[in-house]
């Protein structure tokens, strides 16, 4: 649920890339097996090439609700 919700806030290609977007270190850390994915999930909190501090809070209250270790 949580790589569903940010895939609709972000778009599915950003996360698993396509052409030549390659795919998110997110994505990457899971396919590894690594779960530790907090600082990659947060770092989709920027808006036209700048951090939004709003963004970062609800990147942060969605993995504190959704995520399942």
């Amino acid at each position: 649920l949580l790589l569903a919700t940010l895939a609709y806030n972000v778009g599915p290609y950003r996360l698993l890339g396509s052409g030549k977007i390659p795919k998110s270190t997110l994505i990457r850390k899971l396919e590894a097996g690594d779960r530790n994915i907090y600082r990659e999930y947060i770092a989709f909190c920027n808006y036209k090439g700048k951090r939004h501090a709003m963004l970062l809070k609800r990147r942060k209250a969605e993995f504190a609700l959704l995520y399942v270790p």
